[in-house]
């Protein structure tokens, strides 16, 4: 009975009637927190898309968020303080061999973080990170930079000072010129609507994690935390330095090796095979230790950012 005009269909959105709505929201909310929805096309939720794994889950959700006054936060608390979400990421083989995409939840979410999201963990690592909520988009590093960016002669001037290590999410994005960073990590272009990200794994981007700019100025940060801010003892500072990338201690084998790719790092700088100026750079302060125990300690925090522990949830 409703009039056959967009004022009556918005209203149809935002209707507690409306069953879509609920769904839709919901497994985009699952999608982002276990890197899978319950319907596996949340770019196509119809009758063409695939069914939902959990549809009594999914109906659950749905009607819950309604009743919750659209509560999304209330929400997501509650799914992430669920047994299933709290499980390990680790998986059996013989779980696997029945659960290998992990659509019956066999085991806890592990997945990539997204494009920003990297760049994010570096520089909280480091301590760079500026937590400012807002205000224009920023320009940072990239590889191919150069006088102009792209059509137009667009000039990219990197952002000085803070706002050079504001969020990801501020990033200034120009169509016809992706951050290179952020595509290598699948992040997709802002003139098309993506609901769901496709995840990659190449080599390159391995390289873009021990190469670009922001993630090398993060390593030389977290090595001056080392110095500076760890403990007295090389073991401990190992200790230190894992934890601060990975949220947990190393075991005896990794902190084996750990040691003694840091000692191949001190001969090589002894050397001059490997020249400490270069990987300290010139705005890193040394304060507590000599440039060249700076600059082997940036070449672990360099290994660890590139850890693929480092850049997943699990």
């Amino acid at each position: 009975s409703a009039p056959r005009n967009r004022l009556a269909m918005a209203r149809w959105i935002a209707s507690r009637e409306n069953p879509l709505i609920g769904r839709v929201a919901m497994n985009q909310v699952w999608q982002q927190v276990f890197g899978r929805g319950l319907v596996s096309t949340p770019e196509d939720f119809g009758v063409q898309g695939s069914p939902p794994t959990h549809p009594a889950l999914l109906d659950w959700l749905a009607t819950e968020f309604v009743r919750r006054d659209w509560d999304l936060k209330s929400l997501i608390r509650r799914v992430v303080s669920s047994a299933t979400y709290q499980q390990s990421s680790w998986i059996s083989p013989e779980d696997f061999a029945w659960d290998p995409l992990n659509q019956w939840l066999a085991r806890g979410p592990r997945f990539r973080v997204h494009a920003e999201t990297i760049r994010d963990i570096a520089l909280t690592t480091s301590g760079l990170l500026t937590r400012r909520v807002g205000g224009p988009s920023f320009f940072p590093p990239r590889p191919d930079l150069g006088k102009t960016i792209a059509y137009g002669n667009a000039e990219w001037k990197v952002s000085q000072g803070t706002d050079r290590y504001r969020r990801g999410l501020y990033i200034h994005r120009k169509r016809t010129a992706p951050h290179p960073g952020l595509a290598s990590f699948d992040a997709p272009p802002r003139h098309t609507c993506n609901v769901r990200r496709r995840r990659s794994n190449t080599p390159l981007q391995a390289l873009a994690l021990l190469n670009d700019q922001t993630i090398i100025e993060s390593a030389r940060a977290i090595a001056w935390r080392v110095i500076n801010e760890g403990p007295d003892t090389q073991s401990e500072r190992v200790r230190f330095v894992f934890r601060l990338c990975t949220s947990r201690a190393p075991d005896e084998l990794e902190h084996k090796w750990i040691r003694e790719h840091l000692d191949r790092q001190r001969k090589r700088i002894r050397a001059g095979s490997l020249k400490a100026a270069t990987l300290v750079g010139s705005e890193t302060p040394v304060l507590g230790g000599s440039v060249e125990e700076l600059a082997a300690w940036t070449v672990i925090a360099r290994v660890l950012l590139n850890l693929d522990e480092t850049v997943s949830k699990e």
